[in-house]
């Protein structure tokens, strides 16, 4: 997934509370959302969204990734727009993910030097992005908002990374095709564990220049 990292982390949003109801139930056992989430989250899908479990397609990995070089969630994504036709395609993040906490760790633990001197771990440009978004990120901030804690930094930065992500999803041609033709809505939302609860991300502008 490639990122337009100087964009990103100047984009301009909101974050509002999930209300259980934003996406109303069919009442019939049928998938009507992919849900991208990632591997390490503790979020219960059908406690943030009242919909029956089988409204529902759940596809997770390490940081809630998706990209057209990895063959399970492109299947994921086929499946759930030419078959399933869903009308919802929600990517939904969490605070303190350990793929952002660590991804401007190399120095200081160097699990990144460890991890992609093995080939199949080489191929995950999309991880070695999100080093660079967070890099990015973090000298952006250093400009914006000097007095920033690491834990703010932090959730910005996943934030920042879940609407990179579903800026992305949007770009694809099956998914344009899907919302030009039948309205599908795409959803940003980052889960915090210690609330128990899910918020989303509201888009008001793109800042092109520095402010």
């Amino acid at each position: 997934m490639p990122f337009d990292f100087d964009t990103a982390v100047r984009k301009q949003y909101s974050t509002l509370p999930v209300p259980r109801d934003f996406i109303l139930s069919s009442g019939t056992p049928t998938s009507q959302i992919l849900w991208v989430g990632c591997s390490d989250s503790f979020i219960i899908e059908t406690e943030t969204l009242d919909v029956l479990p089988e409204e529902i397609f759940v596809h997770r990995n390490l940081g809630n990734i998706l990209h057209n070089r990895d063959l399970s969630s492109e299947s994921a994504l086929d499946w759930c727009l030419n078959l399933l036709k869903v009308n919802h395609i929600v990517v939904c993040g969490h605070y303190d993910c350990a793929l952002i906490r660590e991804s401007d760790a190399n120095e200081v633990h160097g699990w990144h030097k460890y991890e992609w001197s093995n080939p199949k771990v080489l191929k995950l440009k999309e991880i070695r992005d999100v080093t660079r978004l967070h890099r990015t990120n973090v000298e952006f901030l250093s400009k914006t908002r000097k007095d920033i804690s690491d834990q703010d930094r932090d959730r910005i930065l996943e934030e920042v990374y879940v609407l990179a992500e579903t800026e992305w999803i949007r770009k694809q041609p099956n998914v344009k095709k899907a919302i030009a033709e039948r309205g599908l809505q795409v959803h940003a939302f980052v889960y915090d564990k210690i609330q128990n609860r899910c918020v989303k991300l509201v888009e008001s502008e793109i800042v092109n220049g520095m402010k």
